[in-house]
């Protein structure tokens, strides 16, 4: 019995076939590599030839996909140049050997195998390991993908992937398939944004996912299809080519801050009898001074305060951040002496709720109106501001503040460390006290 495998329509279907049959002749009498224009330029599947004797030859694709230029027509095996190939031989070899090995054992049962019977042990044979670049190895990138990034990124970041990729695997659930390395073309996109627009909301389950969350969907996913690209994995290149979405993200959403006047109220407001809300209370003012990622917050050392100074290396960007304590700024020196410059931990989870609660009590509850979209659809939201207090908003209010009075943009962004000065300039129109004031002069 003899197992074999070849590619499924491995030349270019946009080029002549007699042209290719020539081209390939001519490769082989010049030994030669056929050029890689002549194959096709799309993963194909690898079929598996079983000839259990002469005069039965039983042809099964496989869940492989590979790259035309990444095989080797003579062997029928993957090039040892390719990416992965050592586990893709494998994973060939292994299913070679348990076809033969299910052949031998059924005719143990059955002297007499007919063609029928072939075909369904080839067919358990495959199906039973979904070789390849299906799920099982998608799944593993994507745990591979977790443990490198890991290394590197905040807890919050690390649960964004984990969100996007519970996202994926419900999709591939809702969708009844596997998804390759292959498949995330234009179409994918397509379908996916759609599913996404209609999966529940957590905030409101009436509605689906916003477009500024499935366009962070999207491009998160992209942070990992790259990631597989670089590593030697073939992705379908449209994952790389500007997609053109109905769920665009809106430029100028309204950001929802803190004045000066209700970060004050919020500072003087007595929570003595409440000393776990008093600790969140004080690290949300700080951050509110200070203008830094809650990450970092929770990584203050009395060490990184020199000179009036907060120097640290931000565990994000892991750049080195220089926070001067002067000016607006100055205040949060208070909340350092308060605690020996040793800040409070807590959770971000917790502290997102607790902090609802302390605006609640403080009575920050002025009525808040945001547009948001669902598709083409119009979302109105409207809540008390305490509901909207969360941990990045202290960041939010002290870029919002700083601008307001008049700090040049890239003096703020050399606090925050913005990778990308356009993301602050969002916040200019975040607040109409700088337009007031200038206003009041005329």
């Amino acid at each position: 019995m003899k197992c074999s495998f070849y590619l499924d329509r491995p030349y270019n279907p946009e080029i002549d076939s007699g042209i290719i049959k020539k081209e390939v002749l001519l490769a082989k009498e010049k030994k030669k590599p056929l050029a890689a224009k002549y194959f096709n330029p799309r993963p194909t599947s690898v079929y598996v030839f079983v000839s259990p004797d002469k005069s039965i030859r039983i042809k099964y694709r496989t869940s492989i996909k590979i790259h035309p230029k990444h095989w080797d027509f003579k062997d029928g095996k993957v090039k040892g140049t390719a990416p992965a190939s050592i586990q893709l031989n494998g994973e060939l070899s292994k299913l070679s050997a348990g076809i033969i090995k299910a052949a031998h054992d059924a005719k143990e049962k059955s002297a007499i195998l007919s063609i029928n019977d072939y075909k369904r042990l080839i067919a358990e044979c495959v199906d039973k390991d979904h070789v390849g670049h299906g799920t099982n190895q998608l799944q593993r990138l994507i745990e591979d993908f977790k443990t490198y990034k890991a290394f590197h990124s905040t807890a919050g970041t690390m649960k964004e992937y984990a969100t996007v990729f519970k996202a994926l695997d419900d999709y591939q659930t809702k969708q009844r398939i596997d998804l390759t390395l292959a498949d995330f073309n234009r179409d994918f996109y397509i379908r996916f944004e759609d599913f996404l627009s209609r999966k529940k909301n957590p905030l409101d389950g009436e509605r689906g996912l916003l477009n500024d969350t499935i366009y962070k969907y999207i491009s998160t996913l992209k942070v990992f299809l790259s990631w597989c690209r670089d590593n030697g994995h073939t992705v379908h290149p449209d994952t790389f080519k500007p997609h053109q979405s109905s769920y665009k993200r809106k430029s100028h959403n309204e950001i929802v801050v803190l004045t000066e006047k209700e970060v004050e109220k919020l500072m003087a407001f007595d929570l003595a009898d409440k000393p776990s809300y008093e600790r969140v209370r004080d690290l949300f003012c700080f951050g509110c001074y200070t203008g830094q990622r809650f990450s970092d917050i929770m990584r203050f050392t009395k060490a990184d305060f020199q000179d009036n100074k907060w120097i640290f290396l931000s565990s994000k960007t892991k750049k080195r951040v220089t926070v001067p304590f002067n000016g607006y700024i100055a205040n949060a020196l208070k909340i350092l002496e308060k605690y020996d410059f040793e800040l409070p931990t807590i959770s971000n989870q917790k502290f997102n709720d607790y902090i609802k609660e302390v605006g609640k009590l403080a009575e920050i509850d002025s009525p808040v109106r945001i547009v948001r979209f669902n598709g083409k659809n119009e979302i109105v939201i409207e809540k008390p501001k305490y509901e909207f207090m969360s941990s990045h908003m202290g960041r939010r209010t002290m870029v919002t503040i700083l601008l307001s009075k008049g700090v040049p943009i890239n003096l703020v962004q050399k606090i925050t460390q913005h990778s990308d000065i356009r993301t602050l300039m969002k916040y200019e129109s975040a607040s109409t006290d700088s337009l007031i004031e200038a206003l009041n002069k005329y």
